[in-house]
């Protein structure tokens, strides 16, 4: 049934019924010819398809609607919000609206992004609900607790607080979507159900840009289930993408472009809190902070074959905490181009597996280190810092041109070691097939402050020697901290 509804009247045309999907939608849009934006690495369009969905003034097309009700003004959607029964869609004629609290269950459609817009949308818990094609301003998108929603082809620009927010064991699918200039989080999901974010992006958030935690971390009895596949995550503050006590599957993803926050640099993605990620094609660019921080969580990145980067941030991966329990597996990675180190190690670290591994061009930069027992900024480009016991098996790993030159003209760059580890290493650590190389085999391998009994990994025949000191040769960079969730507003 569909209803078109005005100031003045309700007229009732018969429509047929449309097959029924997952969240009450038959299939995504076909991405258009040319992308309006950006390319995902698959090379699928992301983002808010250009133009409109169809050629009327409303489509609810491919949307399983037990009735469609067209409005055309404000005083119409309000008639409309009040008569909608679960199941039903209103769909939006061209023009600007209020903001819309819907129903349980009840879907909102526009023609294109860039012909509907609403101050903010509320969508109450129920099953099925559908935003789509639309514009959603300062008050953003807020999804109830328990309610099972799918947003596609919505703009959701400047939001005085977050752009999307769930609530306790609320679902989402985000497709095909773009969150902008967030005033909080871009998209928050704190004890969420099931999060899926695919050809979507997330930019310019004024706090994180992706957020999914269970609050009880590493006893949480029921983990937020995150999916991300073809999505761009850029220019964020605090931190560009935070996970803990989540499960989360990543594929073509880019997160970069995180600026300062204050004074305070921004990560790429920090995985915490006994999370797991399970990563492909995975790119962290450009941070002002570390670009991929693991600390106390599991982790398997590149083992598809896909392999994974992480350029441009300081550091470039650190993992820290992790438990006998857990394990980072890291395959077919290349960190490049990163400043003051390119891989951290610390805290005790259990279960690293590194499986082909290319550390080059680390910048020496100012870092924070401890030294003589305090804490001091110093020029580090080491290729790996191993530290505090932390337990590794890396298998083929090259390292190039770290330490050699410096992004900032007033800093000489800085002629340390292209693995320096710190102490005692952890029970059963290896090194197999490790090639120093375009001046990285002058520095070496250096274990520092090693005691007269203490531990140094094992070393295959194809791994240059490790030259030993019970002294304390240099200066030993500080771990990133995982970042904190904002205050409440």
């Amino acid at each position: 049934m569909i209803k078109s509804w005005n100031q003045a009247a309700i007229v009732l045309t018969a429509a047929a019924a449309l097959g029924s999907a997952a969240l009450g939608c038959a299939s995504d849009p076909a991405p258009p010819g040319g992308c309006p934006g950006a390319r995902a690495a698959s090379g699928a369009c992301i983002g808010v398809p250009a133009g409109a969905l169809c050629d009327g003034d409303s489509c609810a097309a491919s949307v399983d609607c037990a009735e469609v009700i067209e409005v055309s003004s404000a005083d119409a959607l309000s008639q409309a919000t009040e008569a909608a029964r679960p199941g039903a869609c209103i769909a939006l004629g061209p023009g600007a609206y209020g903001p819309i609290d819907l129903p349980p269950g009840v879907s909102l459609l526009g023609r294109g992004a860039g012909s509907v817009s609403v101050a903010a949308v509320s969508l109450a818990a129920g099953d099925g609900a559908v935003l789509r094609a639309l514009t959603v301003g300062e008050g953003g998108v807020r999804i109830a607790a328990g309610a099972r929603a799918r947003i596609e082809a919505v703009r959701v620009v400047g939001s005085a607080s977050d752009g999307v927010t769930l609530g306790l064991g609320a679902s989402l699918d985000l497709v095909a979507s773009e969150i902008e200039g967030s005033a909080r989080y871009g998209l928050s999901a704190f004890d969420a159900g099931r999060v899926s974010v695919v050809r979507s992006v997330v930019s310019g958030s004024q706090g994180p840009g992706l957020w999914a935690q269970c609050t009880g971390g590493c006893g949480c009895e029921a983990p937020v289930e995150l999916h991300v596949e073809d999505a761009l995550v850029r220019d964020s503050k605090v931190v560009g993408v935070s996970l803990v006590g989540v499960r989360a599957t990543m594929s073509f993803v880019e997160v970069s472009g995180n600026g300062l926050s204050g004074f305070d640099p921004s990560g790429g993605i920090s995985v915490s809190g006994c999370s797991s990620l399970d990563a492909a094609a995975l790119k962290v660019a450009d941070n002002t902070g570390f670009g991929l921080l693991i600390d106390r969580a599991d982790a398997a990145l590149g083992e598809s074959g896909e392999g994974f980067e992480v350029s441009g941030n300081q550091p470039g991966i650190w993992i820290q905490h992790t438990t006998p329990e857990q394990t980072v597996q890291l395959t077919g990675g290349l960190l490049e181009k990163n400043r003051a180190i390119g891989l951290g190690m610390s805290g005790d670290a259990r279960g690293i597996i590194i499986d082909g591994m290319r550390i080059a061009g680390t910048f020496a930069d100012s870092a924070v280190v401890s030294a003589d027992g305090g804490l001091a900024q110093e020029v580090v480009g080491d290729g790996v810092s191993w530290q505090e016991r932390a337990q590794a098996a890396i298998f083929g790993l090259v390292l190039s041109g770290n330490g050699l030159e410096s992004l900032n003209p007033s800093i000489s760059p800085s002629r340390r070691a292209s693995v320096l580890i710190d102490g005692d290493v952890g029970l059963d650590s290896r090194l197999s097939a490790v090639t120093l190389e375009g001046g990285d085999e002058a520095a070496g391998i250096v274990q520092q402050r090693l005691p007269a009994d203490g531990m140094s990994p094992l070393r295959d025949a194809d791994v240059p020697r490790i030259v030993t000191s019970p002294e304390a040769l240099f200066s030993v960079p500080v771990a990133p901290i995982a970042p904190a969730a904002l205050d409440a507003p």
